[in-house]
């Protein structure tokens, strides 16, 4: 207990006030629905002050003086100080205040007001034999603003002079030195509480078990400090302080006093002081502070009880308690202190806690450990959403955080034995603020993190289990033994870090009755974790970051983890993607390192591009093909005309490396006109325009094309059946991708590109019956698309992309054409061919040369046919299947008409 509060050490008994009051034996006056003064100014009155702020329900003089004002207090303003030292005076009186509705300018106190008053401090009230005080204060506000009675005295000199009684000193708004169970709620506002164990039932020749009992409960109001400084000595700009104002004066002064919302001090009676104060969905701003002693009849060091020499005893002690809880989405900003004895000298006492300064042996001046017996304990438990941001220099013993509540650590330090999170808490350290517990335990989900340079966490024992994470962040960690169990995750980020402790896991592999239990070491590809203890135990390393960025130089074999013995075991967590390629952890030896896989999703969409638009100009110039050989299969004389054809299909497209599914669709419409060539052969010459959307699906990534294409063919056709088509074209392709990286980040990227084309194709029309045909063939088609260098939005640099696609084709159509007279037609085929694409490419990512050329032998098969409705129109369609080595295409078709001139 610091030196401001020593005054509530002393018992009611040998309190002393400072004002003469004496307050007439009258029936207790209802005060409710008034403003009511507890203090008046009486020129009868010894001193010159009254007081009547008594509360007590009888107003018969039984050798004390009754009470001023009825202990039920609704829709008032009281101003001053109102004291329930009568209240309850005997076993059979009612010991029981309410405000309801009410403002309290002043405090509630237990003490006697006045010296003179013929009981205030007498033997005669037996305070042990009282119930404990019920107060509730509900919708009320007590504020400890009263902090003097100012009075005029008119002296024999018929000179009047202004008086001043102070009263801030007497304590905050609620001052109590005997057993309370006090309830606030209902959005009430109390300026601190005060608790002092006034009182205790003496020891016997045994140990008296009694123990001292206050209970709080606080229910959505607001807790905040109070003060016991005279505040109307300064203000700012005519406004002085607040009690509620928590930190330094406006004159720049400081009084620790006047920040506590809540001090707790038990006394050395002979009993222990037990306080409970529970605060669910309210606010505390102010500091918890915590006093203990030894009882009287406690012997720190031993006692000697039998006179034979030796100590055999430490007498008798009862331990005192303050267990605060915050529920339900409570706040409490301020620190918390504790201030108790210790021994550790024990002869029939067992320890209760452990102290961090450690203990040392008074002959060698050696460690010997660190349990001790305590005269009190102070915990804190958060729950249910409850934060607490802490200030200051904070120490209690033990703290828990249950079921999602804050623990915020900044421009503060925190000292407590034991430390620990359940159920998705968290534990945030940040700027200067400091952490140091005997054993850090972070359960179920949650998560501690150092936040900033600044922050420190010290444990002799940090366990992180059952999936919960401490994120090293910018800040240090120091610790003896790093426990990763069930999945718990110690997460290095991007720092290259030095673990001074040993790491393992909760459970012991090597055990006979071992149960699987492995940890979590969480990096960026940049980090490193070193150990530099002992390291056992089963690992998984998850690479957390991802990007385009980079050169398989920069992530193949890096080293992540290097231990310095042990029996761990690390395995991979996940893919991470890096740069073009994907990486997982590889354990080598006593190291970990990044080992390459395959290329990642984005890098796969921008490889795919290339060889998906040649395989949609191949698609095109299909359909251009069977365009010129429906010209030769026409019921009569085709001598060009206008036609329009769709054309559709899907491509699978796998070269070990590049990896995707193609969807196409696409219009060609084309002009074209015979011209005779001499008796033995025909010109057909035209030009066509295409356009088509070509769609990629791959793992976690899409890509779309929309292309436009001209041509101008030319098919040479001989009376002998020898044919020659011929075709150059012009393509331009815009390209977009959509990737998902393996942290689940967004990646896209465009880019156009520009392509020309050719194609070669020879063949001879053999009629071998008068309606049928059977026409070998073979053709050479090739596209060059351009280069693009361009940037993903991942930081991934495409370049030198160029592709070139040669395809080489030996086949042959039979076909039949079945008369149906009227200038009307069908004449259906079939085709078979052999297909080789020559397609050796590769395109630079990032500074390192890729393989993304789709090529290889593949066979087509192919049906179609056409109708020729009348002379000058026809319809016709055809499909087929491609398959190859590194090429299927289940299917392409198309579908299209002509009119004739």
């Amino acid at each position: 207990m610091h030196a401001w509060n020593k005054k509530f050490f002393v018992s009611k008994i040998a309190l002393a006030c400072a004002v003469a009051v004496t307050a007439p034996a009258a029936m207790s006056a209802d005060i409710s629905g008034t403003v009511y003064d507890t203090f008046y100014s009486d020129s009868i009155q010894s001193g010159y002050i009254g007081y009547h702020g008594y509360v007590d329900n009888d107003g018969a003089n039984n050798s004390y003086t009754g009470g001023d004002i009825y202990s039920s207090i609704n829709n008032a303003v009281v101003n001053g100080v109102i004291s329930t030292h009568y209240l309850g005076f005997d076993s059979n009186a009612s010991n029981v205040l309410n405000i309801t509705n009410t403002t309290v300018n002043g405090m509630i106190t237990s003490r006697c007001v006045g010296s003179t008053d013929s009981t205030c401090g007498s033997t005669a009230r037996n305070e042990y034999d009282q119930s404990p005080l019920q107060l509730t204060i509900d919708n009320s506000t007590i504020n400890d603003t009263y902090e003097n009675f100012g009075y005029d005295v008119v002296g024999a000199d018929n000179k009047t002079t202004h008086q001043q009684y102070p009263t801030s000193a007497l304590g905050v708004a609620v001052t109590l030195e005997q057993e309370s169970n006090i309830v606030i709620q209902n959005n009430s506002h109390v300026a601190g509480i005060a608790l002092t164990q006034g009182y205790g039932w003496a020891d016997t020749t045994v140990n008296n078990g009694n123990t001292y009992d206050t209970n709080i409960t606080v229910n959505d109001s607001v807790l905040t400090s109070g003060s016991y400084s005279e505040l109307n000595s300064n203000s700012f700009y005519g406004q002085s302080d607040k009690p509620s104002d928590y930190g330094s004066r406006t004159d720049g002064a400081t009084n620790p006093g006047d920040d506590v919302a809540l001090s707790v001090a038990a006394t050395a009676q002979d009993n222990s002081m037990k306080t409970n104060a529970v605060f669910n969905n309210s606010t505390i701003k102010g500091d918890v502070t915590f006093a203990s002693t030894f009882d009287n009849n406690y012997y720190k060091g031993g006692h000697d009880s039998n006179g034979d020499g030796n100590l055999d005893t430490n007498g008798w002690d009862d331990t005192d308690e303050l267990n605060l809880t915050l529920d339900n989405g409570s706040k409490w900003v301020g620190a918390a202190t504790s201030n108790v004895d210790k021994d550790y000298t024990l002869y029939d006492r067992s320890a209760n806690s452990i102290w961090p300064d450690s203990l040392y042996s008074n002959t060698t001046n050696l460690l010997i450990g660190d349990s001790v017996y305590q005269s009190g304990l102070f915990n804190v438990a958060l729950n249910n959403g409850s934060e607490w941001d802490t200030t200051k220099v904070s120490n209690i013993d033990n703290l828990t955080l249950n079921n999602q509540s804050q623990l915020n650590v900044v421009d503060s330090t925190l000292l407590a034995d034991n430390i620990s999170l359940t159920n998705q808490s968290s534990l945030k350290i940040a700027a200067h603020g400091g952490v140091a517990t005997d054993a850090l335990n972070l359960n179920s989900g949650s998560k501690a993190t150092l936040a900033e340079e600044t922050a420190s966490l010290y444990a002799n024992t940090i366990t992180v289990g059952n999936g919960s994470q401490l994120n090293l962040g910018a800040g240090e960690v120091d610790t003896h033994n790093m426990v990763l169990t069930d999945d718990g995750t110690f997460n290095v980020g991007s720092r290259e870090y030095v673990l001074n402790s040993d790491m393992n896991n909760a459970r012991d592999k090597t055990a006979a009755d071992y149960v699987y239990d492995r940890g979590t070491i969480g990096m960026n590809s940049d980090g490193h974790l070193a150990v530099n203890g002992v390291t056992n135990g089963n690992y998984q390393v998850r690479i957390d970051n991802a990007t385009g960025a980079g050169r398989v130089a920069d992530y193949q074999n890096k080293e992540l983890i290097r231990t310095y013995g042990g029996n761990a075991s690390f395995t991979h967590a996940n893919t991470a993607d890096l740069g073009a390629y994907k990486y997982q952890a590889e354990q080598v030896g006593d190291t970990v390192v990044l080992a390459k896989q395959g290329i990642t999703s984005t890098a796969n969409a921008a490889l795919s591009l290339p060889s998906s638009n040649a395989a949609t100009w191949h698609m095109e110039q299909d359909t251009l093909s069977n365009r010129m050989d429906s010209s030769r299969h026409t019921q009569g004389d085709d001598k060009g005309g206008v036609w329009v054809n769709y054309f559709g299909g899907q491509q699978n497209g796998d070269n070990g490396v590049v990896d995707y599914d193609q969807d196409v669709n696409g219009i060609m419409v084309g002009l074209d006109k015979v011209t005779e060539g001499g008796g033995d052969r025909q010109w057909l010459v035209g030009m066509a325009a295409s356009f088509a959307k070509s769609s990629l699906s791959m793992d976690n990534a899409d890509a779309d094309t929309d292309s436009q294409s001209a041509r101008v063919y030319s098919s040479l056709d001989f009376k002998n059946g020898v044919f020659f088509d011929t075709s150059l074209s012009y393509s331009h392709f815009s390209n977009s991708t959509d990737s998902t990286m393996s942290d689940g980040q967004q990646v896209s990227g465009d880019n156009s590109t520009d392509a020309w084309g050719f194609g070669l194709k020879a063949g001879y029309d053999w009629k071998f019956a008068p309606q049928a045909y059977l026409t070998p063939y073979a053709s050479i088609t090739g596209v060059f698309i351009g280069d693009d260098d361009y940037s993903m939005s991942n930081n991934m640099r495409v370049s030198d992309q160029a592709y070139d696609s040669m395809r080489y084709e030996l086949g042959t159509n039979i076909g039949y054409t079945f008369d149906l007279g009227a200038d009307q037609a069908i004449s259906p085929y079939a085709t078979l061919a052999y297909v080789y694409e020559d397609a050796n490419n590769d395109a630079d990512i990032n500074g390192d040369r890729i393989d993304n050329g789709i090529d290889g032998s593949a066979v087509r098969v192919g049906l179609g046919g056409q109708f020729d409705m009348s002379k000058n129109f026809t319809v016709y369609a055809g499909a087929n299947y491609l398959g190859g080595s590194d090429v299927d295409q289940p299917w392409a078709a198309n579908v299209g008409m002509k009119y004739r001139w």
